[in-house]
C-alpha cells in the first residue's frame, strides 16, 4: 500500500505542477462521478463516527488497504488515469500488466509441489521450506496468499483473451496463448474455492458476451463455415481449452483436490490475523457462515454508517457467535468478514453499503448499455473483457476480500472502460495565478507539501521496519530502541506506543536501581495510556497493556488490582470469546480471587464445552474452595465430555 501512496503522491504533484504551468487544472469527468462521490462521502462519514478512527483512516495494520487514505488514493489514480491516458497508452499499460502476470504465474507454478495423477512424475516446489506458509501445497507467488493470487489471475485473464483476439502477428498469438495457459495452471495451483467461483463467472460472461457482441458474424460463420473471421483463433482456443482440460485431469481443482487448506495462522500468531481455514480443521464454509452472522450482528448495532472502515476485527470480538468457539479456528482473529459485501455492510452501514452497490451497478449498467448499442467492434469485445473481470472479482469477493493489487484493479477497471469508449468530458478550471510571483508561490507550496507527503510515506515504511525489528528481537534494549524509533516516526500509531510501553516495563522489571525502575515504570505507563487513549476499543492494545501490567504485578503485588481491572476491560470487549474469558479466569486465580475465578470458568465452559484446559482449571478451583457440590457436578460433566481423560485427570490430581 505504501507504494500506491508514493505513486499517488508523485502523480498528484506532477498533475498540479503541470496545471500551474498550463494556467488551468484539467480533469476529465466520467459517468461514475456521482457514484464515486457518494461512495467516498460514505467512507468519510464512516470514518468520522468510527469506533477506531486510526484504523479507519490508515486501514488495519500490516495490510493498510481499505482505510480512508487508500480509498482516496484509488480515487486520485482513477481520475489521473482517465485524464492522461488514451486508448493506445491504456493498451500498452495492459500489455505490461499481462507480462508481469506471466512472471507471477511462472513463479506460482514453480512454487507448487507437483505430483501428476496417473503418472510417476513429481517434483518439489522451489520454495519448499522457505516460507512459513506451505507454498508447495497452495501457490501464492508474490501475493502472500493463494486466494489473493487467484483473484488477481482471474481478473487479468479476460485481457489476455482480448489481446489474443486482436493480435495481428503469429508470434503474438502464441505469446498470449502460452500466457493464458500458464495463468490457468498457476490459478489451479492456488486451489482457491472462492477464486474458482469467480473464474467460472468470468468465463461465462466472457463466452456469453463474446457471442452477444459478435452474434451477427457468428451467424454468418455458421451458415458459411470459414476461418477468415478468426484466422488462427479457433485452433488456438482449442489448444487453450485442451491445456485447461489436461490441467484439470492431472492436477484437479479447488473442490476436489484441495488436500490442505492454507491459513495465515501458520504465518503469524493467531492473535494477529487470519485467513479462513486450517489444516485438518473445521469446514471453511461452515466457519464462513458463522463469521457472516457476526457481520450481520455488527450491522444491527451500527445500522447507519457502520462501526468504521476496517474495524471488523474489533466488531467481531463484540458480536462473535458463541458457536464459533466450537470450530478449529475458535481463537483466531478475524479482521475481515470474508465477504466483501458483508464487510462493507458491517463497517460502513446502510449508507456505505448502499453507495458501494450504487457504484457497482451503475458501472454494470453503463457497460451493458454500451454493449447493446455497439456490436461487432474491438472495443465491444474489450468491454466484455472488462465486464468479465469486474463480475469475476465480485463473485470471488462473496467468499473473500480485497487486498491492494486487486482493489486497485477494481477501481481502475471502470477507468479502462471509459478511456476505451472515450466516454469522457474534459473540464478545465482556470487557476487565479495573475503573475509570475503567484505562480512561483504556488509551485513552492506544492513542492513543500509533496516533500512532506513523501517524507511521511518513507517515515511510515521506516517505522514499520523498526516495529517488526522490535517484534523479532530477543534483546530487551534493542526492542525498546526499535519501538522508540517507530513511535517517534509515527506518534499517532497506538500499536507502536503499546509495544514501546511493554518494552519499557520489561526493562523496568529487570532494573536493580529503585529510582531508575520507578522512572521506567512511569515512562512505560505514559506510552501504554497514550495507546489506549488513541484506540480505546482496540483489544490488541489492551492485551499488550495487560501483558505489561501482569509482568509488573508478578514482581510487585501493588499492581495486581490494576491487572484484574485491565483483564476485565478486555473481557468486556469480547464477551463471547472463550479464550479471552479464560484469560480473565487465570488472572483471577493469579490475584487469589478463587470465587470470581470459579464463576468465570463456569462461563468459559458454557461458551466452549470442550475446552479441556478450562475444565481442568475449574475442577481444581472447586477443590481449592472445598466446594464439593460444584466439584461433583462439574466432574460428571467433565467425564461425559472427556471420558478418555478422566483417569489421567484423577492421577494428576492425586500427584498434586
Amino acid at each position: 500500500m505504501l507504494l500506491v501512496y508514493l505513486a499517488t503522491a508523485v502523480i498528484l504533484v506532477a498533475w498540479l505542477l503541470k496545471s500551474i504551468k498550463d494556467g488551468s487544472f484539467t480533469i476529465k469527468r466520467t459517468p461514475l462521478d456521482i457514484p464515486i462521490a457518494l461512495f467516498l462521502g460514505a467512507n468519510v462519514l464512516s470514518t468520522i463516527f468510527s469506533i477506531d478512527r486510526q484504523i479507519s483512516i490508515f486501514g488495519y495494520y500490516s495490510r493498510w488497504n481499505g482505510g480512508l487514505l487508500s480509498t482516496i488514493s484509488y480515487g486520485v489514480l482513477y481520475y489521473a488515469l482517465v485524464t492522461f491516458f488514451n486508448k493506445e497508452r491504456l493498451f500498452k499499460l495492459l500489455k505490461i500488466l499481462l507480462a508481469s502476470s506471466l512472471f507471477v504465474s511462472i513463479y506460482g507454478i514453480a512454487q507448487h509441489h507437483v505430483t501428476i495423477k496417473h503418472t510417476n512424475i513429481s517434483w518439489k516446489g522451489i520454495d519448499e521450506g522457505y516460507w512459513a506458509v506451505d507454498s508447495q501445497v497452495r501457490s501464492f507467488s508474490t501475493f502472500g496468499h493463494p486466494n489473493w493470487l487467484a483473484a488477481f489471475l482471474l481478473m487479468i485473464t479476460p485481457f489476455a483473451f482480448f489481446f489474443l483476439k486482436i493480435s495481428k502477428k503469429i508470434y503474438e498469438h502464441f505469446y498470449y496463448t502460452i500466457t493464458i495457459i500458464l495463468i490457468f495452471i498457476a490459478f489451479t495451483f492456488t486451489y482457491s474455492r472462492g477464486g474458482t467461483v469467480g473464474f467460472i463467472v468470468m468465463i461465462l460472461i466472457l463466452i456469453g458476451g463474446t457471442i452477444f457482441v459478435f452474434r451477427e458474424k457468428f451467424l454468418i460463420t455458421l451458415k458459411k463455415p470459414t476461418l477468415s473471421f478468426f484466422s488462427l483463433l479457433p485452433i488456438l482456443l482449442l489448444l487453450i481449452f485442451a491445456a485447461w482440460g489436461a490441467t484439470f485431469y492431472f492436477f484437479g481443482n479447488a473442490f476436489t483436490s484441495r488436500a490442505q487448506p492454507v491459513s495465515l495462522s501458520s504465518v503469524v500468531k493467531p492473535k494477529t490475523e487470519t485467513e479462513l481455514s486450517g489444516p485438518a480443521g473445521s469446514e471453511t464454509g461452515n466457519i464462513r457462515l458463522i463469521v457472516w452472522r457476526g457481520a450481520i450482528e455488527t450491522f444491527k448495532h451500527y445500522p447507519i454508517v457502520g462501526s468504521g472502515l476496517e474495524t471488523f476485527a474489533l466488531d467481531y470480538y463484540k458480536f462473535k457467535p458463541v458457536e464459533h468457539n466450537l470450530t478449529s479456528e475458535w481463537d483466531f482473529v478475524y479482521n475481515k468478514a470474508h465477504n466483501e459485501f458483508l464487510n462493507y455492510l458491517a463497517t460502513t452501514g446502510a449508507v456505505g453499503f448502499g453507495s458501494y452497490l450504487i457504484l457497482i451497478f451503475a458501472f454494470l449498467f453503463l457497460v451493458a448499455k454500451y454493449l447493446i448499442r455497439n456490436r461487432s467492434t474491438e472495443i465491444g469485445f474489450f468491454s466484455v473483457a472488462i465486464l468479465g473481470s469486474y463480475a469475476g472479482y465480485h463473485a470471488q469477493n462473496v467468499f473473500g476480500f480485497s487486498v491492494v493489487a486487486i482493489a486497485l484493479l477494481f477501481f481502475t477497471l471502470p477507468a479502462f472502460f471509459f478511456i476505451a469508449t472515450e466516454n469522457l468530458t474534459e473540464n478545465k478550471i482556470t487557476l487565479p495565478l495573475k503573475n509570475q510571483i503567484n505562480t512561483l508561490i504556488a509551485k513552492i507550496v506544492i513542492v513543500v507539501v509533496s516533500l512532506f507527503l513523501i517524507a511521511a510515506i518513507f517515515a511510515t515504511w521506516i517505522a514499520d521496519y523498526f516495529y517488526n525489528n522490535g517484534q523479532t528481537t530477543t534483546n530487551d534494549n534493542e526492542s525498546y530502541q526499535s519501538y522508540k524509533i517507530a513511535s517517534t516516526l509515527r506518534p499517532d500509531e497506538p500499536l507502536y506506543k503499546a509495544n514501546l510501553g511493554l518494552a519499557t516495563i520489561n526493562l523496568a522489571t529487570k532494573e536493580a536501581n529503585a529510582e531508575k525502575r520507578k522512572e521506567k515504570i512511569t515512562e512505560g505507563f505514559k506510552y501504554l495510556n497514550g495507546a489506549t487513549d488513541i484506540a480505546p476499543s482496540n483489544i490488541a492494545i489492551w492485551q499488550t497493556e495487560l501483558q505489561a501490567i501482569y509482568s509488573l504485578s508478578a514482581k510487585d503485588p501493588a499492581y495486581t488490582s490494576q491487572t484484574v481491572k485491565t483483564a476485565e476491560k478486555i473481557s468486556s470487549l469480547a464477551p463471547n470469546a472463550a479464550d479471552i474469558q479464560y484469560s480473565l479466569a487465570e488472572i483471577y486465580i493469579f490475584a487469589d480471587h478463587p470465587r470470581e475465578a470459579q464463576k468465570q470458568l463456569e462461563k468459559v465452559v458454557a461458551l466452549k464445552f470442550n475446552y479441556e484446559d478450562a475444565w481442568d482449571t475449574l475442577l481444581k478451583t472447586d477443590i481449592q474452595l472445598n466446594d464439593d457440590a460444584s466439584f461433583k457436578k462439574d466432574f460428571e460433566k467433565f467425564k461425559s465430555i472427556f471420558p478418555d481423560k478422566t483417569d489421567q485427570f484423577l492421577k494428576n490430581l492425586n500427584q498434586t
